[in-house]
């Protein structure tokens, strides 16, 4: 399966999510989305708070863990991947399986806080600490929520790879003015993100693998038997 049709079965899959038909539902994803990214910052801000780690905390929050921007990307992916099959013989394939794994890890982070979603709305309950905590616990995912954070992980250190990668770059670059031309700037443009992003990094490794081991701690932390203070689960001890 070439990158851009695997890109195409993701975006089918995110566009099948219940929370598109349902607008009580997509109101409380937003919400559960809107306290995650919010708690995500709050366990990670001396990592964040480093200025050379600012633009990558930035892609992180905007381009890789859902809310508006992700949707308006799906969308015009949407219109433009039927036809882009041009695409793939501009820019390299390894530039758009990477593309194509970071599209998939933001519609894992989606369904499974839609299932936390679907779980506050059956019990009217609204989006706070304590409920969090106990939709995590219902819904019973630690470990999907592991593959989640070692998705981000793989397509963290696949972008690093190809920034490295002086041939890549360059084959990459030179495919912008075709690529806009031909009017798939919404997909060049997520790729050249995480790029961006990461270029002041001396090594991703030195952003993300803290950032996954924290999270990786809070799942724990989450799911340990008996661990009934919010502050403990969620916070890193």
């Amino acid at each position: 399966m070439s990158a851009l049709s695997d890109l195409q079965h993701h975006l089918t899959r995110y566009w099948a999510l219940l929370c598109h038909q349902d607008a009580e539902l997509n109101t409380k994803l937003d919400a559960v989305q809107a306290w995650q990214r919010a708690r995500i910052q709050r366990s990670h801000s001396a990592l964040f708070e480093q200025p050379k780690n600012q633009p990558m905390a930035k892609y992180f929050l905007t381009q890789l863990y859902g809310g508006d921007e992700f949707k308006q990307l799906a969308e015009q992916l949407a219109r433009i991947l039927p036809k882009a099959k041009k695409l793939e013989r501009l820019a390299k394939e390894s530039a758009l399986e990477t593309g194509s794994m970071a599209i998939q890890a933001s519609i894992l982070a989606i369904e499974l806080d839609l299932h936390l979603a679907e779980w506050l709305v059956a019990q009217d309950l609204p989006v706070n600490e304590d409920n969090m905590l106990a939709a995590y616990r219902a819904v019973d995912e630690d470990d999907a929520r592991r593959t989640q954070i070692n998705n981000l992980k793989d397509v963290c250190y696949r972008t690093d790879k190809y920034l490295n990668s002086f041939v890549l770059k360059k084959a990459f670059a030179l495919a912008k003015g075709t690529a806009y031309r031909h009017n798939y700037q919404p997909l060049y443009d997520f790729i050249d993100a995480g790029f961006i992003a990461m270029k002041p990094l001396k090594s991703v490794s030195s952003f993300i693998d803290p950032f996954c081991e924290r999270e990786l701690m809070i799942i724990d932390q989450v799911h340990a038997s008996g661990n009934d203070g919010k502050i403990t689960a969620f916070g890193v001890s």
